[in-house]
């Protein structure tokens, strides 16, 4: 289970059981997490294993326009406005989420030109 993102710059919360509806069994844990003034979001880890990340960016500006341009080793499950889900598993997910830090940066830093 992730635990550490200070390599990237990030900050993890705490890890906590969720459930579909109050009373149910537990199908994930989920815990949230912030990278610098970029993004923040929250990691979805499913009873089965499946990981999914959710990403809502600080900068203004649509995921889904820009998808192609991100090379995850992840997929894209969706993405609309500044928010984006990603499956991907515990291997891969800090290398996703440095790959979306660089490419924010890039867009912070090409708007103040």
């Amino acid at each position: 289970m992730i635990q550490d993102l200070s390599s990237i710059g990030g900050e993890l919360g705490p890890w906590r059981e969720v459930s579909e509806r109050p009373g149910k069994e537990p199908f994930a844990k989920e815990a949230e997490y912030k990278v610098n003034d970029l993004f923040w979001g929250k990691f979805h880890l499913r009873n089965t294993g499946e990981l999914y990340v959710l990403v809502i960016s600080k900068i203004p500006f649509n995921w889904k326009e820009r998808v192609k341009e991100l090379h995850l080793n992840g997929e894209v499950v969706d993405a609309a406005g500044g928010i984006m889900w990603i499956a991907t598993d515990e291997k891969h997910v800090e290398s996703d989420l440095r790959t979306i830090k660089e490419y924010l940066v890039k867009i912070k830093d090409s708007s103040k030109k």
